[in-house]
């Protein structure tokens, strides 16, 4: 059974990437759709813009959907096993969640100067929405970095 897990799962993966390599090589060769006029300068918009952004939105919402449907499966099993291992289960949950908090705050909503935008959508919630998902990934990225460096040394000095 595992090996048909680990098959499937790997087989989405390359799929996933795949499909994401495509549209990016689409992005940059696949031509432009149409041009925006700032001052005397065009600026040109690429026809597969959309799409890409499309498949952003939906590999974010998978990850998403899949990480939260595992840690919650595997809180229950936990908790139905072992009650005391289940609370330190919920830990990592707690502080992915406090680190998008602590974003949150960290955002601003002031409007952002956009080339070309004249939509209201550039300030107030989407604006610090936009700068909380910026400093989540900063955080992210770091606690990866030392999350790598930190397990080195452990196996090292272990």
């Amino acid at each position: 059974m595992s090996k048909i897990v680990e098959r499937i799962s790997g087989m989405s993966v390359l799929l996933l990437g795949l499909i994401s390599v495509i549209l990016v090589i689409l992005m940059y060769v696949g031509g432009n759709a149409e041009s925006i006029t700032v001052g005397e300068e065009a600026l040109t918009v690429p026809k597969f813009t959309d799409s890409l952004i499309y498949w952003s939105y939906f590999l974010l919402i998978l990850t998403l959907g899949l990480t939260l449907l595992l840690t919650l499966i595997g809180f229950v099993k936990q908790l139905i096993e072992n009650p005391t291992a289940a609370v330190k289960t919920l830990i990592p949950l707690i502080l992915f969640v406090l680190v998008f908090v602590v974003a949150w705050f960290l955002g601003s909503t002031e409007k952002i100067s956009i080339i070309g935008y004249e939509g209201s959508e550039n300030q107030g919630f989407w604006a610090q929405f936009s700068d909380m998902v910026i400093y989540a990934i900063y955080a992210l990225f770091i606690g990866l970095g030392v999350t790598i460096v930190g397990s080195g040394i452990y196996r090292k000095v272990k």
